[in-house]
């Protein structure tokens, strides 16, 4: 896999002190092969990055099957979620800095960065493999400033979603 970017159109959701921001990652697979290849039981999880050092699990997504037509440079969207819950984030790092990046501290707004673990199936014919594939990604907070109005509430919302 060439790349993961985040794609436009997020829509996020609160419930208590756990917020959930939805989107689809862009992924590029470059295929030089004769033959397609079917991707399966694709997973990934999402880690952030935290000051010090380690890193706290804050997400992921599933993607049953996509299959990968032959001599391409293919692209698909896939199913991902930030998901932020306090109880990983036992000293509000976490939550302190991903605040500080989308500029919701009154900072200007910079670009965040994941570390994700995605393992999957995939087969040529009758020949399966399982890779797990370790990177990261950065990419700009899809929140604008004011977006965590009701926090603490359960509330659901996209008006704050930056579609730019």
């Amino acid at each position: 896999m060439n790349g993961v970017v985040p794609t436009n159109g997020s829509q996020y959701s609160f419930s208590g002190y756990e917020f959930k921001i939805n989107f689809g990652l862009l992924v590029s697979v470059n295929n030089p092969n004769i033959l397609s290849i079917g991707l399966s039981d694709v997973t990934a999880t999402a880690y952030y990055p935290r000051i010090g050092g380690g890193r706290t699990e804050i997400g992921g997504g599933y993607l049953a099957y996509q299959d990968v037509p032959k001599y391409s440079d293919f692209n698909f969207t896939f199913p991902f979620a930030i998901e932020y819950d306090p109880n990983k984030d036992y000293d509000q790092t976490v939550l302190n800095d991903i605040a500080d990046k989308c500029g919701l501290t009154g900072s200007e707004k910079q670009p965040i960065n994941l570390y994700y673990d995605i393992k999957l199936t995939a087969q040529v014919l009758f020949i399966k493999v399982h890779p797990t594939i370790s990177s990261s990604t950065t990419f700009d907070c899809p929140l604008n400033n004011g977006a965590l109005n009701g926090f603490g509430e359960d509330s659901s919302s996209s008006d704050a979603v930056n579609n730019s």
